[in-house]
């Protein structure tokens, strides 16, 4: 199985999908997402206020982007980026990063953020291809930010993913 036999959608999944999927990846995030949040409050929230990039095996969610997209201001801060283990290594997270920073720059976006581990290399290396920098960090995370998302030709790499 690879991305090209997934269903690519946007804000289609539901509350309790994103849950189960957060649930699912836990123990990927470092260190393990429910120590840093409450995962059903976080899933609503996402829900509520988020463009989510899915990418689904039939009827599972196996890799969500979210992201909260502000034109006033002109940014989008992308709050997650997981996918499924059994998923992981076959561009999927590349596919729906791109599709995030399309539809960012479709949206006259100029500046993308995000916190990362700094302990997740693969998820590190993602976001460098896509022209993410550090420029700042707190204890455990670096903050990444890409600017100029308009002149940017943003591609994925289908042989790196998170």
């Amino acid at each position: 199985m690879n991305a090209h036999s997934l269903d690519f959608k946007i804000n289609a999944c539901s509350e309790e999908d994103i849950r189960s999927h957060l649930s699912s990846c836990n123990r990927q995030f470092s260190p393990p997402l429910s120590d840093r949040v409450d995962i059903g409050e976080y899933s609503r929230k996402i829900r509520l206020n988020a463009f989510t990039f899915e990418a689904w095996n039939n009827e599972s969610l196996v890799g969500i982007v979210a992201a909260y997209i502000d034109t006033r201001d002109h940014s989008c801060f992308i709050t997650n980026a997981s996918v499924l283990a059994k998923f992981s290594g076959q561009g999927v997270a590349a596919t729906l990063l791109a599709a995030c920073l399309a539809h960012a720059r479709a949206a006259d976006i100029e500046t993308a953020s995000l916190e990362v581990s700094k302990d997740s290399r693969p998820a590190i290396r993602l976001y460098e291809k896509f022209g993410f920098q550090v420029v700042g960090h707190r204890p455990g995370f670096l903050q990444m930010r890409c600017k100029q998302l308009k002149l940017q030709d943003v591609s994925c790499n289908k042989e790196s993913d998170q």
